[in-house]
């Protein structure tokens, strides 16, 4: 019973730094609730923050009862550009429009308005910024999220094994650590290469921060695999490495990742999101 609540509590913790990455990243839709603009009710509101490229699911859906007018001014990030508009159409009860597409790490800057052009009312404090990407392939997905949800899982067990007995460590340790390379090193690269072109855009060969917390976690848990091995002194080499993998986990994904330069017609790394 004891060793089932760890397990439990494990996945708990792990769901939790799993939704906290993902609410709290340069991806996540920007959404809104009930509100007056320009004189009418909206119910809610969905913009999105990250597209697929020659996909469909960059929709901007405004839900209100009444019929309403809008459009959204956009433009190319990071540009000089004069903004462009485009008009949403109302229908059943949705207020939409279509983004633009654009070539995988390319970025859009919008602002949506509720009312006609010149007289309507912004939705939003500030610029909401999409990152199109390619499409991924689940093969290459759902492996890439099982893994790496399988290495937070285990980090955090093995974590909580140095406070208790009749856990085998060795076996733990050297099985998380295949999990990051199969998750981060191996699926990881597979998913960045179909969403934007490159496969790793970290150290030494780029700023891309989602690589590089993948490579500090590696570091961080391989002497903790040589102690355990040793039968040396090793639990603060685990407290250590699960404090670093909780470290990064609490940087919020996708931050400082692949963006299109238009000037250069380049992909870089160390972009907003």
């Amino acid at each position: 019973m004891k060793k089932t609540l760890f397990w439990l509590l494990s996945f708990i913790i792990t769901a939790s730094f799993a939704v906290f990455q993902r609410m709290t990243g340069p991806t996540y839709p920007v959404k809104g609730g009930s509100l007056n603009a320009a004189g009418a009710q909206v119910s809610s509101y969905r913009f999105p923050r990250s597209c697929t490229t020659a996909g469909k699911d960059c929709v901007l859906k405004i839900k209100s009862s009444s019929k309403l007018e809008g459009y959204v001014s956009w433009r190319r990030y990071k540009s000089e550009e004069v903004p462009r508009t485009i008009a949403l159409a109302y229908a059943d009860g949705l207020l939409s429009g279509l983004l633009p597409d654009q070539p995988p790490a390319g970025k859009l800057e919008y602002r949506v308005f509720i009312g006609t052009a010149g007289a309507g009312t912004e939705l939003t404090k500030e610029p909401v910024v999409t990152r199109f990407k390619g499409a991924v392939p689940a093969w290459a997905l759902i492996p890439h999220i099982i893994f790496i949800f399988l290495f937070m899982f285990f980090s955090v067990r093995i974590f909580l094994s140095v406070f208790t007995t009749g856990f085998s460590v060795k076996h733990a340790v050297w099985l998380n650590i295949v999990f990051l390379l199969l998750g981060g090193f191996v699926f990881g690269p597979l998913v960045q290469h179909y969403a934007f072109g490159q496969a790793w855009t970290g150290f030494p060969f780029g700023g891309d921060l989602t690589d590089n917390k993948t490579l500090v976690m590696l570091l961080a848990w391989l002497p903790a695999l040589y102690f355990v091995y040793k039968d040396r002194n090793y639990r603060p080499w685990l407290i250590a490495a699960f404090v670093v993998t909780a470290a990064v986990y609490l940087v919020p994904h996708s931050m400082f990742g692949s963006e299109l330069d238009y000037a250069k017609n380049q992909v870089v790394t160390g972009g907003r999101n």
